[in-house]
């Protein structure tokens, strides 16, 4: 069943162990870019409500799945199973954001506001589709 999950079709996971597991490939995969605490370094920060490529669990998903080549970020699908992939995204959209760590980057890209007022549940119709071409200056 969770190899079924691709980025039409995630929800975002809110159980302890999921959100375990996804804090446990963030360090693993993410942090060397991204920062230990999510602030940001080589790769953006993940821890404003500002995003390159959009703030929804489908957005997020989906930027961790295809990465963004161009700026340096690999696919990681072939290297995290899709189940990983919505823990990691999950991790980060609910234990990473909101907090303020030290030394953060700067926001980059776009204010992203939950349609719902802050769960997205199967929100599947934030499909991201213009965010391809954002770029951070």
């Amino acid at each position: 069943k969770s190899n079924s999950i691709d980025e039409s079709s995630v929800v975002l996971a809110t159980d302890a162990t999921a959100l375990s597991q996804g804090e446990t490939v963030y360090q693993q995969n993410c942090a060397q870019c991204h920062g230990k605490l999510g602030e940001g370094g080589i790769g953006p920060n993940m821890t404003d409500e500002y995003w390159i490529h959009g703030g929804s669990i489908q957005d997020v998903f989906k930027t961790v799945k295809y990465g963004v080549p161009a700026k340096g970020m690999i696919p990681w699908e072939s290297q995290l199973t899709p189940a990983q992939m919505q823990a990691v995204s999950s991790y980060i959209l609910t234990n990473l954001v909101g907090t303020n760590p030290p030394n953060a980057k700067e926001p980059q890209g776009e204010l992203h506001v939950p349609e719902d007022g802050g769960t997205e549940e199967a929100k599947a119709d934030s499909s991201g589709e213009n965010t391809q071409d954002l770029v951070s200056n």
